[in-house]
């Protein structure tokens, strides 16, 4: 996945530790690679991204072709007027991405997520103040700590007048550059927009080139930031991460006191797997057998691997649960479990997940 430049004695402390996670890996060339749950955690931020903004439509588009193209689909499918967003991604290979000023990962491979949002020349400035924001408090909203996240001095190109910030992120002594917000001039952006124009100010004004605001941001980057953040704030045993990013919602463990009712425990686990998965809940099935005097710290044992791979919630499933139908399911930030019936489980779940 990645080679870092050199950085400060802090910054490549936290990379060392991250990468003893399971989110991390390193490979026989030294450089860091995403595990298959790292990955996951990649693909739930590429989701997250992709819903844009609050208020703000944000249309799929495709790589395969050109911006304009997308912007004739949207408008000619969709009818959208201003603002909107068409969102892209974008793979490449053998890139360096900047940390900062200074430094910079050498990536083998990865994908730039881009949204552009179409906006009125007349409200672009202010339009752009207001999606900084967002984009700070979105990275704020999933953070373990929101305090490290600034939005850096804005700049302007010269030549083509394109103004610009970033979104940035304090690690150990290092400031990170995570994603980079760009307005461009209408007048710069003509020639990609194939000449798309809108009418502004009422049916009697004369047409413009709308200005497109652009974010943009590498989709590995964005996770190691994630993955640093968890491990900077909470350490390897409880990777505290956002429950919408984490990659596995809840995992099942089963503790039996009774050796008769280890079969019909599993088998009561592998059918709550299928009924989250089919609500759309990640699951991890890691029901175990415990029994005897060691079952507490067996079942801590279970607690530690869940809480290690950052799973915010762990279903129980106990001897009883075959009789009366109830659960523990204890969260992952508090330690504490509470009761609930199994018809209950979905729709508690999908509440609390995405709530």
């Amino acid at each position: 996945m990645a080679q870092v430049t050199a950085m400060g004695a802090g910054f490549r402390q936290l990379l060392e530790s991250c990468r003893n996670s399971r989110f991390l890996g390193l490979d026989l060339n030294g450089v860091l690679k995403l595990t298959p749950i790292g990955r996951m955690l990649r693909n739930n931020l590429k989701e997250e991204f992709r819903r844009g903004e609050a208020g703000m439509t944000v249309y799929e588009g495709s790589s395969g072709i050109s911006f304009g193209e997308n912007l004739r689909f949207v408008r000619e499918t969709f009818g959208a007027d201003l603002p909107f967003g068409i969102a892209l991604e974008e793979r490449f290979e053998n890139q360096t991405i900047a940390l900062n000023e200074n430094h910079g990962i050498a990536l083998d491979s990865g994908s730039w997520l881009s949204c552009s949002y179409l906006v009125n020349p007349t409200m672009s400035m202010e339009f752009m103040y207001k999606i900084q924001r967002q984009r700070k408090i979105w990275w704020m909203r999933y953070a373990c700590d929101p305090g490290r996240y600034r939005i850096s001095d804005l700049r302007q190109d010269s030549n083509s007048k394109v103004q610009s910030v970033r979104i940035e992120a304090r690690f150990a002594e290092e400031q990170v550059a995570l994603e980079q917000l760009e307005l461009i001039p209408g007048d710069v952006m003509r020639e990609q927009m194939e000449d798309f124009r809108v009418q502004v100010g009422g049916k009697s004004s004369r047409k413009v080139t709308p200005n497109v605001l652009r974010i943009r941001q590498c989709a590995e980057l964005a996770t190691l930031e994630v993955i640093l953040d968890a491990f900077e704030s909470s350490g390897v045993d409880s990777v505290r991460m956002h429950r919408k990013l984490a990659p596995y919602k809840c995992g099942i463990v089963c503790v039996s006191e009774d050796a008769s009712q280890l079969g019909e425990l599993r088998d009561l686990a592998r059918h709550l797997c299928n009924v989250l998965r089919k609500a759309n809940i990640a699951v991890l099935d890691s029901s175990s057998v415990l029994n005897g005097t060691g079952s507490v710290r067996s079942l801590n044992k279970q607690f530690r691997h869940l809480d290690s791979i950052a799973v915010p919630y762990s279903i129980v499933l106990r001897d009883q649960s075959l009789q009366n139908g109830l659960l523990q399911l204890r969260s992952r930030d508090t330690t504490l479990s509470e009761t609930i019936h199994i018809s209950d489980l979905p729709s508690y779940l999908l509440k609390i997940i995405t709530s």
